[in-house]
């Protein structure tokens, strides 16, 4: 399709409808269009994004019955670096003469920031042109599963949750997504990404003898969501899970408080997703460690010069950040710069070896980028999120890191977390802890929790069980001024930690 012959008609454009780009070819031809508006003297880089995304939640309580919500939405985003000043502009979609409004406003915010003084000047290191196609692997359409069969799982998850008369509160929910997220830069990378992610959750709260216990499941809060179709929910088994945090969290009530002090214990996979992620994830994001991003959740303790020498934990810590790994919210084939995905050591043997960083923050340092620049869709600035930062299995099953383990606990399921404004200071509080006793797993117990600095807990790690048990995890996370969303993977196998306080959070 030449740029002449993109028209309204022949895009279909209607923003209340899905699947208007679907088509990689009418989706370039708009991108060219964008970039032929901010083809001028001056400019020294631009690239646009043209984003279609369709969004399903329903969650259902006992009480409220079912809310259902579908948001759709088109549009596009244009940034323009003008004598090493930034312009962005952003708009939705009704007709293709909306991209040229967008790329030509983002050019004239350029120019506005180019004519202030004292401006920073952004010099950004040419990449080699990078085009391609991304496309999650799908067995089941998510948005063609049948409403009634949305709601009979609803309806059975709850039930199978709620049987125990101490539940007071019995939550389940169930989402899918689908993008077309379309990319094009004046380097002449043209980049066609398409994805579909699904997910479920079950929580309860159960109360008697003076405390409330909350259990979840696949994982605390928000569930899990992973980039595959309904076949991952089915594979999930809801109903039978929802039966099992029932009766634990009955359990839970009359299970002894977890003692204080400093202790020995495994940490289950779903807790170590949020462990990497806050004191992990966040600690190594460039924009922080230069102090860009300070509004929203801080900064970091790590100094830029710290790559190759900081020791950040254990010889046992190796931890990557691998986007080319499928099936979970931090896989894609190009970040939102259009830098290719590839694997990168974050840290080896426990000494920090790369950042997390977009092609603005590594050029500032002298590195290239690792690719983790990445939006909430069209209407944002991309900036540096956390893509799928994995903590690398070692060997050995679950059981033979028990008995490595002697005497201590196990512990899984996050109830609350804290971590101070530069990823340094944190406490953690789980939803259970199984005694350890002899490396045989024992009673259950509540209240566990944990606590320490970032550097003092990641040298206590002695050892990480095999890839058989590894996990991975889909999260949300929230970044920014304003705040967007970034979606991003975590996984671990479960981990063991040597004196490590405990206690911290009653």
């Amino acid at each position: 399709m030449s740029l002449d012959t993109v028209t309204a008609a022949s895009v279909g454009l209607d923003p209340h409808a899905w699947g208007d780009l679907a088509s990689d070819e009418a989706a370039a031809g708009m991108l060219q269009i964008a970039l032929a508006a901010v083809d001028v003297p001056g400019v020294d880089y631009a690239d646009v994004r043209l984003i279609e995304a369709e969004e399903l939640r329903l969650y259902s309580t006992l009480e409220a019955g079912v809310d259902e919500r579908v948001e759709n939405n088109l549009g596009i985003g244009v940034r323009v670096l003008y004598r090493g000043s930034w312009g962005f502009a952003s708009l939705p979609i009704w007709d293709t003469a909306d991209v040229s409004i967008a790329a030509s406003r983002a050019l004239s915010n350029a120019r506005a920031a180019d004519s202030v003084s004292n401006a920073y000047r952004t010099e950004l290191p040419p990449l080699p042109a990078a085009s391609g196609r991304y496309l999650t692997e799908v067995a089941i359409d998510p948005f063609g599963v049948s409403s009634s069969a949305r709601y009979d799982l609803l309806a059975e998850i709850l039930a199978a949750a709620s049987k125990p008369a101490e539940i007071v509160m019995a939550q389940a929910g169930l989402n899918a997504k689908r993008q077309h997220r379309h990319f094009a830069n004046t380097e002449g990378s043209v980049q066609h990404q398409h994805f579909i992610e699904s997910g479920a959750m079950a929580l309860v709260n159960a109360a008697g003898n003076g405390t409330m216990q909350r259990r979840s499941f696949p994982n605390s809060f928000h569930g899990n969501t992973a980039q595959a179709g309904w076949e991952y929910v089915e594979g999930l088994r809801m109903v039978e899970e929802a039966d099992r945090i029932g009766r634990e969290a009955v359990e839970l009530l009359t299970a002894p408080l977890a003692p204080a002090g400093y202790a020995d214990f495994i940490i289950g996979p779903a807790q170590m997703a949020l462990q990497i992620h806050e004191s992990t994830g966040h600690a190594l994001e460039l924009d922080r460690i230069l102090g860009d991003e300070a509004n929203y959740a801080g900064t970091s303790f790590i100094t830029k010069d710290a790559a190759g020498s900081m020791k950040y934990g254990s010889p046992a810590v190796n931890i990557t950040s691998d986007p080319t790994v499928p099936g979970t919210r931090g896989s894609f084939g190009f970040d939102d710069e259009g830098v290719p995905a590839s694997r990168k050591p974050l840290i080896s043997e426990g000494i920090i070896q790369n950042f997390l960083s977009t092609r603005d923050s590594a050029a500032r340092i002298g590195a290239e980028s690792t690719g983790a620049a990445r939006s909430d869709g069209w209407g944002y600035l991309p900036v540096c999120f956390s893509t799928n930062v994995f903590l690398e299995p070692g060997s050995g099953s679950t059981e033979e890191l028990e008995d490595r383990l002697g005497n201590g606990f196990y512990i899984d399921d996050n109830r609350s977390w804290s971590i101070d404004e530069r990823r340094h200071n944190f406490q953690f509080g789980t939803e259970v802890a199984y005694e350890v006793t002899n490396g045989k797993r024992g009673r259950l117990l509540r209240g566990f929790s944990y606590g320490g600095t970032t550097p003092e807990f990641w040298q206590s790690v002695e050892a990480v069980a095999g890839p058989e048990e590894f996990k991975a995890f889909g999260m949300p996370c929230g970044k920014g001024e304003p705040k967007q969303w970034g979606f991003l993977g975590h996984g671990a196998s479960p981990t063991l930690v040597r004196n490590v306080r405990i206690g911290v959070d009653k």
